[in-house]
C-alpha cells in the first residue's frame, strides 16, 4: 500500500527465485522488468506494439509486424531483445525475452478495432493503422524458459491475472475499497485490512467461485 507519491511499478515489490510475476501492459517497461530478472524471478507481461523498443537478439532492428504476418499458427513465439538504453560499466547483459503471440478470433479482433475507432472519433483523430493491426493479437513478453513453458502455458498462466482483476472489482464494489475515509497511513491500513477480512469471509460463506479466466472465443482478453 502506497500514498499518492509515485506511480505503480514492479520496483515496489520484492521477489524470490522461482516467483512468476503476472503484469498488464502498464508494466512493460525495462525499469520494471529488470529488477525481476535481477532477483532470479520470472515474469509474464502484456505488451503493445509500441510499449517497448524491441530488437533482434543480435541488436538489429526488429520488425514486429513482419513477424506477426509471418506467423502461420494461432500461437507462436519469437526471441527478442529489449532496448534499455543502458551504458553501464561493466555493461549489463541484454534483456533477451520471448515474445509470445496469440492471434485473436475474428470477433475479439473486431471488437477491439471498433473500440479503437470509437475512441479515435471521440478525440477527432484517425487511429494509427498499426494499432488496428496489433488489435488482432495478444502479445506477451516472458522470461520463462521455452523448454518448460511452451506458448500455450504462458497464455494460460497470464489468464490467471484476470482472476485477480475480478477479485479487486468485487472487493471495490462490495467492500467499498474504491475510496479511503482515512488519510493517515496507519488508519488507512487498518481500515483496508478490516474491509478485506470481511470481504474474504463473506465470499467463503457464500461459496463464491471465481469466474472462468478469459480463454478461447468470446472471452475478455485484458
Amino acid at each position: 500500500m502506497t500514498d499518492i507519491h509515485g506511480a505503480e511499478n514492479l520496483q515496489r515489490l520484492t521477489y524470490a527465485p522461482g516467483d512468476i510475476v503476472l503484469a498488464d501492459r502498464y508494466y512493460a517497461r525495462p525499469r520494471d522488468l529488470r529488477p525481476v530478472i535481477d532477483a532470479d524471478a520470472d515474469f509474464i507481461v502484456r505488451t503493445g506494439w509500441n510499449s517497448l523498443r524491441l530488437l533482434q537478439t543480435n541488436g538489429e532492428p526488429f520488425d514486429l509486424f513482419a513477424a506477426l504476418a509471418a506467423q502461420q499458427e494461432p500461437e507462436g513465439e519469437v526471441q527478442v531483445r529489449v532496448h534499455e538504453g543502458m551504458t553501464g560499466t561493466p555493461p549489463t547483459p541484454p534483456l533477451v525475452l520471448r515474445l509470445v503471440v496469440r492471434r485473436k478470433d475474428p470477433q475479439q479482433a473486431q471488437a477491439e478495432q471498433e473500440r479503437l475507432l470509437k475512441d479515435a472519433r471521440k478525440r477527432g483523430k484517425k487511429p494509427d493503422p498499426r494499432s488496428l493491426e496489433a488489435a488482432k493479437y495478444i502479445l506477451l513478453l516472458t522470461s520463462l524458459p521455452a523448454a518448460t513453458f511452451p506458448p500455450a502455458d504462458i497464455l494460460a498462466l497470464y489468464r490467471f491475472r484476470w482472476q485477480i482483476e475480478l477479485a479487486f472489482k468485487r472487493f471495490k464494489s462490495l467492500a467499498g475499497l474504491d475510496s479511503l475515509p482515512a488519510k493517515k497511513p496507519e488508519l488507512a491500513r487498518a481500515w483496508l485490512y478490516a474491509r478485506l477480512i470481511v470481504a474474504i469471509i463473506a465470499e467463503q460463506i457464500a461459496g463464491q467461485v471465481p469466474d472462468s479466466p478469459p480463454s478461447g472465443c468470446g472471452n475478455p482478453t485484458g
